[in-house]
């Protein structure tokens, strides 16, 4: 080896054992076997060679920052970062807003949206009901999964898109449909009327999928001890999109027989994903979505943000 191609090895070894595998200058004399005033010297010829290049991101504040450690662990479009009010209840609203304004600005430019369950899609209906209708909007929107019976409002799917048509110019399409079925051939049986071949097709062409990310255990339930029997406590599921349930890592846990009548996560990943989280969910439930890799937008409590961000790490 020439004596040129040598420095360089030790120039490299030097910024890699500084850089990447953080050891202080003392350590790397030892390691190679020079006084820590060399360490010094090797550093700065590698910078000025280029081997090492250092890139300072410019942030403004420490909120931008956490945007962008977020957008880069989980490969994220946009995080939207709401502070925390006085308590869980005015953050919780103050996030659905926010989400509200995002995915229906005033130039419209998603055409064809639709719309999940959650208490979080409840509340930005009820925020929705403090605007005014609008008759100036395009395109469509329509429910991602059935109905069930709850007292819980975001679950009334129907009514959330009746009242988001009405806030957006939008036209409604609505699922008279339920979305859970006692086995899976009643599922497939429901999937050849019409019914079910309109909403596919309005799911196959959305633009934009709006959802909320809830724990495990939630309210409700969705019957899991019928469909899932123990396995979403022995798969250690964390939380729940939609009625898809997941695990730590982002790996969907699925019953025995699927009895869901919802969007396919085929469908949603050629959509643009918005996700907004209430204060109360718990951070590794937040990761486990994010790792999904279906959502492209995140709408969260800033508190709650750091504590995701944590885990990244």
């Amino acid at each position: 080896m020439r004596e040129t191609d040598k420095k360089l090895e030790r120039l490299t070894q030097a910024a890699k054992l500084y850089y990447y595998e953080n050891l202080t200058q003392s350590e790397i004399a030892k390691r190679l076997g020079v006084s820590r005033p060399m360490v010094s010297v090797i550093l700065s010829e590698a910078r000025a060679l280029g081997i090492v290049s250092i890139t300072v991101n410019e942030v403004a504040n420490s909120r931008q920052l956490l945007e962008r450690r977020l957008k880069e662990s989980f490969g994220l479009k946009e995080v939207l970062l709401v502070p925390e009010d006085k308590n869980d209840d005015r953050t919780n609203s103050a996030v659905a807003a926010r989400a509200f304004e995002l995915c229906f600005p005033r130039e419209n430019s998603y055409k064809s949206v639709g719309v999940g369950w959650g208490s979080m899609l409840g509340r930005m209906a009820e925020y929705a009901e403090r605007l005014e209708d609008s008759k100036d909007g395009g395109g469509r929107i329509f429910p991602l999964v059935g109905g069930i019976s709850s007292v819980v409002r975001g679950y009334h799917t129907n009514e959330i898109v009746r009242i988001f048509a009405l806030k957006t110019g939008k036209e409604p399409d609505f699922l008279y449909i339920p979305a859970l079925f006692d086995s899976n051939a009643d599922l497939q049986y429901t999937k050849q009327t019409e019914p079910y071949t309109l909403i596919n097709a309005q799911w196959d062409g959305m633009e934009q999928a709006i959802v909320s990310i809830s724990n495990f255990p939630s309210y409700p339930d969705l019957a899991v001890k019928t469909i899932y029997g123990n396995r979403l406590t022995e798969r250690r599921a964390v939380g729940r999109m939609l009625a898809y349930y997941f695990d730590a890592e982002g790996s969907i846990i699925s019953p025995d027989a699927d009895t869901s009548l919802q969007v396919s996560l085929r469908q949603l990943q050629r959509a643009q994903v918005v996700a907004l989280c209430s204060n109360q969910v718990k951070p590794v439930c937040v990761a486990g979505a994010l790792r999904l890799g279906l959502i492209d937008t995140l709408v969260l409590p800033y508190p709650l943000a750091q504590r995701v961000a944590d885990l990244s790490l």
